[in-house]
């Protein structure tokens, strides 16, 4: 009889069963009975109970007030410290409150720093429970959670324009209403009170170039003409710098071919490149982009050397590195894989232990869990990383997080050195 780690986790337990299931071409109700039983549990409930008595997890306690729909008191429980992330095994507090209402219920939450974009088990948002489902107040629920949704009939054509890769259309309407390129598509105010950073906020119509929180399945082949019909009609220069980042973090565009295009579009444009949207695009591993912006002019640095793996520079260019670039090196090689750039780094003093200038709510440790990558978490425990540091979105340890993403690699490198 196999025994269960001394940290069982269930998500990672609801994982095997599913494997089982398809490995025997079992029903998964079966999958967990066998499942249970080889572990020494009369029926998969039993299993699930000593799971949470193992780990001390009961229900989290925003669940109840929740349920009873009474927002004081889970304005309270925030007020207090409660995690409004953190689940049941099935959703979210914020799930369960688009799913009954009322909507200052779900406002509360999303204030308090519920994410309207985190699934459930079943891989739905709470803006998809609450469309399902006859919440209290359902329509002003599915507005609070429905960041996509454009009031303004001229700003919902002119990105309609973007989208459809019209550059008449999108001229015609910004000529007649020259507002188009200055002013801010709003978003529901409960947004603007959240402290967490949400990079597309209130987004400026040019924005829209990049894809960047995906809105459309592909962007048009002309979008970098797209681009340049406002730019020929006067884009600010803080957008131009920020529609950069995200073109250059975003995956869609570069799935769609278009990503180079638009980036050299937006830097003959005049776009500047920051520290940030170099940490940005290389901790959501658009390399490919760095290596544009390189063939563009822009010079080698030592975090762009350390998230490529690019050695010799990495090593000429940290000589004469400041702390915070050092940091930021040290992290996009963690990021990246790259375990002789974090190696380099960690010699020239980066904070194996601190949290990171991207990815800010976790350490180098949490990365390389979620990587499922041995060599790096070897390399991060010989210099002494902290093992026990919880992430500050849903408050696990680098191990919690191996466990609960399924990486056996990671996990197996990080229980030997709890051992």
């Amino acid at each position: 009889m196999p025994n269960l780690p001394a940290r069982p986790s269930r998500e990672h337990l609801r994982k095997a069963a599913k494997r089982l299931a398809r490995d025997r071409s079992l029903k998964l109700a079966a999958a967990q009975h066998a499942l249970a039983s080889d572990y020494g549990f009369r029926t998969w409930a039993d299993l699930m109970r000593h799971v949470d008595g193992v780990r001390g997890e009961p229900v989290p306690p925003l669940f109840a007030p929740v349920r009873a729909g009474d927002v004081d008191a889970v304005r309270a429980l925030l007020a207090n410290g409660a995690n409004p992330r953190l689940g049941d095994g099935r959703e979210t507090p914020l799930h369960l409150a688009a799913r009954h209402g009322p909507a200052a219920l779900v406002e509360a939450l999303l204030e308090g720093g519920a994410l309207e974009w985190q699934p459930d088990r079943k891989g739905r948002t709470a803006l998809e429970v609450a469309q399902r489902a006859r919440p209290r107040e359902r329509a002003a629920i599915i507005a609070l959670l429905d960041r996509s949704r454009i009031a303004d009939p001229s700003f919902r054509a002119a990105v309609a324009a973007i989208h459809a890769g019209d550059t008449v259309t999108l001229g015609r309407l910004i000529d007649a209403e020259p507002r188009l390129l200055r002013e801010r598509i709003r978003e529901p105010e409960v947004y603007r009170r959240v402290k967490r950073f949400q990079y597309f906020l209130d987004p400026k119509l040019f924005w829209f170039i990049a894809n960047n929180p995906t809105r459309v399945e592909h962007l048009p082949p002309n979008i970098a003409e797209v681009a340049r019909v406002m730019i020929e009609r006067g884009v600010d220069q803080d957008d131009l710098d920020y529609a950069l980042g995200l073109t250059m973090t975003s995956e869609a565009a570069r799935k769609d071919g278009v990503q180079r295009p638009l980036i050299g579009e937006l830097i003959a444009a005049g776009a500047r490149v920051t520290p940030e949207t170099i940490d940005g695009t290389a901790a959501y591993h658009e390399l490919d982009a760095l290596r544009a912006l390189i063939e563009n002019g822009f010079a080698m640095t030592a975090p762009i050397a350390a998230a490529l793996g690019e050695l010799d520079a990495l090593r000429e260019l940290l000589r004469n590195a400041g702390s915070e670039e050092v940091q930021s090196a040290f992290a996009l090689a963690v990021i990246n894989g790259n375990v002789a750039a974090a190696r380099l780094a960690l010699d020239r003093g980066a904070d194996v232990s601190a949290f990171l200038p991207v990815h800010a709510h976790s350490t180098a440790l949490h990365q390389a869990a979620a990587n499922d990558d041995p060599a790096m978490v070897e390399l991060l425990l010989a210099r002494g990383a902290q093992t026990d540091t919880l992430d500050t979105l849903w408050e696990g340890t680098p191990l919690g997080w191996a466990i609960y993403l399924d990486k056996p690699r990671a996990r197996a490198a990080l229980e030997a050195a709890e051992r």
